[in-house]
């Protein structure tokens, strides 16, 4: 099974989403909504620390995104100590991909997305949504992905009637990739639902 494309084009420079059948942008982004909890001190070294974990992001999720489309040894480049490990992942040996940088939106609230990988899972028998986190050390903490795996679920559900089983999260890290447990897809959904809400207030209150 593979979803057919929907009619959305992304601005890259500006992070914006452009839905075609009505030539309108997009309010908002999904990250640009979970990531308004951010303290002044986060957003600080957010962007201290972009020019380094923002190419290497892009680079990791491209690599599993041509792995994923059959490539299964894509140059990893200077970033082989994220891509060896994600690549080799048992979890893949038994993974079928659906959707790879897939975007969506939600046009209810005006926000567009691009979920990383969404696929069958034959050993477990779910269908599972899978966010990609590369991170700069093999020690770094988890965080919580909920809010936005919330969002593309609600989407995918509203454009394809998809019933999503699982949400899980895939750290890359150098010399290590870890996947995450089983992210209840509701709690997802409320996490989303509060982010939501939350982004709404901030904004009546600017």
């Amino acid at each position: 099974m593979k979803l057919d494309p929907l009619p959305i084009f992304r601005d890259e420079e500006h992070h914006k989403y452009f839905w075609e059948p009505t030539q309108e942008w997009l309010a908002y982004s999904t990250t640009g909504i979970t990531g308004i909890s951010k303290t002044r001190e986060q957003i600080a070294k957010f962007e201290e620390t972009k020019h380094i974990w923002g190419p290497r992001g892009t680079y990791v999720h491209g690599c599993l995104e041509q792995f994923m489309l059959g490539n299964k040894k894509p140059d990893p480049g200077d970033y082989g100590k994220w891509v060896e490990p994600l690549l080799a992942h048992p979890y893949w040996e038994t993974f079928e991909p659906w959707a790879v940088e897939y975007m969506l939106c939600d046009l209810k609230k005006s926000v567009g997305g691009q979920l990383d990988l969404l696929g069958y899972d034959h050993k477990n028998k779910q269908v599972v949504l899978i966010d990609l986190k590369t991170q700069s050390s093999a020690r770094a903490s988890k965080y919580s992905t909920d809010a936005q795996m919330g969002s593309y679920v609600h989407s995918l559900v509203d454009h394809h009637g998809l019933a999503i089983n699982a949400c899980r999260t895939m750290w890359s890290r150098p010399g290590k990739a870890i996947l995450g447990q089983v992210q209840d897809v509701n709690q997802c959904c409320e996490a989303w639902a509060d982010a939501w809400d939350f982004f709404k207030m901030k904004q009546s209150i600017i």
